[in-house]
């Protein structure tokens, strides 16, 4: 008998301990430098005129970004001179973030080091994170022999001056499986590994996507957009973690993944206003809440949107803030900054019965966020956070979450609109938010409805 209980005991702690180890493999941090930008235009970067360097920095500080890539493909073409790059590293860094600087796929492995040295070594100007060349396959048609070829150098070379920094590639123009394969797997071609040296080639994974062209619909905004983005994601994840156990990187040496250029689309709607689905509307604001999300869900080191500022035509008029004089947030801007200010510790994920509203949420030690989005044109929706993951009616918002978060507030969510809620530790509001298309297009900031 007491064999028989000692038995059922320890079926019981394996069970609790699955369980355990379950919920903590659900529950997935939150990286500090998750939310990013793209430092673009600046004032004639291909000729063109830009505004970053003016006025705009206050703007990007309080958008809660944390890193700021520089690069790009005029830039890859042709790199800006130490000086000019000396002022844009001390402007990032001025501002809290940290920048991520590109070296140039068309430039020798000395010049790439040359670099590395002059922030790293002859200044004061520690740069950590660091990226080689800018969408090299489909886009500018390298192939894959060549792209191995000038990752391997750039990174050695760059690494034997300092050994500490992190390298992150290719940036391709999007996921590619066979792209990716061969850089991570293929053992001719894989940057995964390390060099003579002993140092690891690369640190990271990256990809870029803008999953329209000019003739989109809403619905490829809500739904195709969004799971085009997710496939990609979940596809490169499994690449680095077939990597990661064949170069056997685990803890601080495991590769990690970057999404370092995403919009909506690579060639703007001509109806650029907040109603519309171009860039500047209010659903690609929340269709870059739900990027990072899912980018929070799959573990994501960086999420660097395309752009900060580009106005200067329509196609491309691409920025999370608008034009000159008054370079106006966007939706995408204010979405953005919602989460970077209230979302902290690991994500949660949490899912609805109305394909039209879409939950995001995380929690820390101390306090409870989640962000509700109803992207419906018509539909008011009623919530009530007490029943998460308890049976609701048939008519009525069902939420379900693998973790639970003790929230305690009802109420309803009007149609083309977004709130944040975030909660203490006994499930009280603390803070409440509610941004609409209606404000996006009147050019009013979120407010609070506490």
């Amino acid at each position: 008998m007491k064999n028989k209980i000692l038995f059922a005991l320890v079926i019981l702690f394996s069970i609790l301990g699955c369980k355990k180890e379950q919920l903590q493999n659900e529950t997935n941090p939150i990286s500090p430098y998750l939310f990013g930008q793209n430092m673009w235009l600046t004032d004639g970067a291909e000729g063109r005129p830009g505004y970053i360097q003016e006025s705009l920095w206050p703007k990007v500080e309080a958008s809660g970004v944390k890193i700021v890539r520089i690069v790009g493909n005029g830039y890859d073409q042709k790199l800006p001179g130490l000086d000019t790059l000396t002022a844009w590293v001390k402007s990032i860094k001025a501002i809290g973030a940290e920048p991520m600087m590109q070296v140039s796929k068309y430039e020798s492995a000395e010049k790439a080091a040359s670099v590395v040295k002059y922030f790293n070594v002859d200044n004061d100007l520690y740069i950590k994170y660091w990226a080689i060349g800018n969408e090299p396959y489909m886009i500018h048609n390298f192939t894959l022999e060549e792209i191995s070829k000038y990752i391997k150098e750039a990174a050695s070379g760059m690494k034997s001056v300092d050994p500490s920094i992190k390298i992150f590639a290719p940036d391709a123009a999007a996921y590619d499986q066979k792209l990716y394969n061969a850089l991570l797997l293929d053992d001719k071609t894989s940057i995964a590994g390390r060099d003579d040296a002993g140092n690891w080639f690369i640190d990271g994974l990256t990809f870029h996507n803008y999953p329209n062209a000019k003739d989109y619909t809403r619905s490829d905004v809500i739904f195709y957009s969004v799971s085009k983005m997710r496939s990609m994601m979940m596809s490169l994840k499994e690449d680095i973690s077939v990597a990661n156990e064949k170069y056997q990187r685990f803890g601080n040496d495991a590769l990690v993944w970057g999404l370092t250029e995403f919009n909506i689309t690579y060639n703007n709607p001509d109806d650029l206003s907040a109603t519309g689905i171009a860039v500047p509307s209010f659903i690609n604001g929340q269709f870059w809440a739900d990027v990072f999300g899912m980018s929070m869900e799959y573990d994501a080191f960086c999420v660097t949107p395309w752009c900060i500022q580009e106005s200067d035509r329509a196609s491309s008029y691409f920025g999370y803030v608008g034009a000159p004089p008054t370079f106006t947030p966007h939706s995408t801007y204010y979405h953005m900054q919602m989460m970077a200010d209230n979302m902290s510790g690991n994500y949660i994920k949490m899912t609805t019965n109305n394909p039209f509203v879409k939950v995001h949420a995380s929690k820390d030690l101390s306090t409870a966020t989640i962000l509700l989005m109803n992207q419906s044109t018509s539909e008011t929706v009623d919530f009530d956070f007490s029943l998460i993951n308890k049976t609701v009616g048939e008519n009525s918002l069902e939420i379900k979450s693998n973790t639970d978060i003790g929230a305690n507030t009802k109420g309803s969510i009007a149609p083309n609109s977004t709130r944040v809620y975030q909660f203490n530790t006994n499930g009280e509001v603390i803070k409440a938010f509610e941004y609409t298309q209606q404000m996006a297009a009147e050019n009013e900031a979120p407010k609070s409805i506490l």
